[in-house]
């Protein structure tokens, strides 16, 4: 979405929309994702930015009202300054969209940690990501790559024309390579051909989506793929790949939800009905330990010596042959017998507990089996909505959407104090991942010497604390899940993510605090509360 070629001809879309526009807010709802809302005339429209390594994206977009709770507003500066100038860099990914104070918005869009930076004097003064690391260091600055004239023949073909032109769509070449048989090519015609490919791209571009989900430029003269949509506008069609991108993510995020639970109930089903299959096991086994009662019945008159774990006598069901009976109880030998009598007993309910169990458990385990294929069959968010909705009493049936089931399958365990969103780790390797993923702003908690979850207070970027009772009450969460559970109250300490560490080779679950204070609280139980 963000090759070179594809920001040519966006920079002069959104420049032609935006600038003597007036910056308004800008704001992220949702995580690393940025919408600016720039008023033009009297039209408000977004501006939309897209920070995910994977789903990196600059386009504009109609007018949405703004969420108004839970999101951080960024460059407050900026607002009801009028847009002078967009302008893309000379062979690099970097947009700046530049301002009447001197100011200017810079996009990077590449490398793992794509951002937007508010710079001054060649300075950033504010950043979307990770603002207090950047502040007062040097803006990025275009760094043109290398463009040979002489392809290295011993090279592969996609080298090779990346040797001639780095800002090819390398995502896309092997498709090109394919169709157009680079391969057989002599170094020669694969610089002759590299050099018409990018022609095309710069003087006859065919903006489409390909069914792949890749954005492309070439007609199908250059890439013979189906196209998932065409477009006038490169702006169109990088929102469209983009949100479609950012739906088969969501898609694939809901469908492994229950996919997951299906499959693991499929596995615990197959193992009941393998298990009530055995059932005449049982029944063999009801009429071993009733044999046993009545051949010790026999002998009830008989005493055995004190502490003796077996007794041998005659089996007068098998031609008096001798048999060696186990003595389960301390008793004399018809409370023994009266010992397997109760096993004949249960070992038949057992039986009869099998046979009316089994069609249900069979029934069962192949509607998940139904249920598990056209899950994966699904190939759009909305159908799979649908899909919940139409299943939704066998789903719950099976654990679906219960408040466990949804704990079972993230990989920590999350809660709502008020705005606040709360996560508790579930093991020790659960405690690294949620304090990996944990926002440096973001709060950690943990019950004081002794064993425990993590507890993280989901901050949204904020720097303050939360108010004085969330951590009161989070803390309590934090009692409540570890060692000090039993206790009317325990010391529970906090501090901020980023003074929370891992030291280099210790065990899962262990960190280092840089600095903590301490709370009493008594534990609270998260689901109770």
């Amino acid at each position: 979405m963000n090759n070179f070629y594809t920001l040519i001809y966006l920079n002069r879309e959104i420049k032609e929309k935006i600038r003597e526009g007036f910056f308004r807010f800008a704001i992220s709802p949702h995580k690393d994702v940025l919408h600016l809302y720039i008023r033009k005339e009297e039209e408000t429209f977004r501006l939309i930015f897209s920070a995910n390594a994977r789903e990196t994206a600059l386009f504009w977009d109609d007018y949405r009202p703004p969420k108004k709770r839970n999101v951080t507003e960024f460059f407050p500066s900026l607002e009801g300054e009028k847009i002078t100038a967009v302008q893309l860099a000379d062979k690099d990914r970097l947009i700046t969209i530049g301002f009447e104070s001197g100011r200017h918005l810079l996009f990077k869009l590449f490398s793992g940690r794509p951002n937007v930076f508010l710079v001054k004097a060649d300075k950033i003064t504010g950043a979307f990501k990770n603002p207090d690391e950047l502040t007062g260091t040097s803006a990025p600055s275009p760094v043109a790559p290398d463009f040979r004239e002489e392809v290295s023949p011993k090279r592969t073909a996609k080298n090779q024309m990346t040797e001639i032109n780095p800002l090819l769509p390398r995502n896309l070449l092997p498709y090109v390579i394919k169709q157009h048989q680079v391969e057989e090519m002599t170094p020669d015609t694969v610089k002759s051909f590299t050099e018409a490919l990018t022609e095309a791209l710069l003087h006859d571009p065919h903006p489409r989506v390909l069914k792949t989900g890749d954005f492309c430029l070439w007609s199908r003269e250059w890439l013979d793929i189906p196209s998932e949509k065409n477009c006038d506008h490169a702006n169109d069609c990088v929102a469209f790949a983009y949100k479609n991108a950012v739906h088969l993510r969501r898609l694939h995020t809901r469908k492994e939800d229950v996919i997951r639970l299906l499959e693991r109930v499929k596995g615990q089903k197959k193992e009941l009905i393998e298990q009530l299959e055995q059932a005449e096991k049982s029944l063999e086994r009801a009429d071993e330990y009733e044999k046993f009662g009545h051949l010790l019945m026999a002998h009830a008159h008989e005493t055995v010596s004190p502490g003796s774990a077996e007794l041998t006598i005659k089996d007068f069901y098998e031609n008096d042959e001798e048999i060696t009976i186990p003595l389960k109880k301390k008793g004399d030998i018809a409370q023994n017998a009266e010992y397997y009598y109760e096993k004949a007993k249960d070992a038949r309910k057992s039986y009869e507990n099998a046979r009316r169990r089994l069609p249900k458990e069979q029934r069962e385990w192949e509607q998940v089996v139904s249920l598990l294929q056209e899950a994966r069959e699904i190939d759009r968010l909305w159908n799979l909505e649908d899909w919940l909705k139409d299943h939704s009493e066998a789903l719950s049936h099976f654990g679906y959407g219960s408040g466990e089931d949804n704990q079972r399958s993230s990989p920590y365990r999350k809660f709502k104090v008020g705005k606040y969103e709360v996560w508790i780790g579930k093991n020790a390797k659960s405690n690294d991942a949620l304090t990996n993923l944990a926002h440096k702003e973001d709060i950690w908690l943990h019950a004081r010497g002794v064993g425990g979850s993590h507890v993280v207070i989901r901050m949204g970027n904020q720097k303050d604390y939360p108010p004085k009772q969330v951590i009161l009450q989070a803390a309590g969460y934090a009692a409540f899940y570890s060692k000090a559970r039993g206790m009317k109250t325990a010391p529970v300490m906090y501090t901020k993510c980023k003074y929370v560490r891992k030291p280099k080779g210790s065990p899962p679950g262990a960190v280092v605090l840089e600095r903590e204070e301490v709370e009493m609280v008594p534990p609270v139980n998260p689901n109770n509360h």
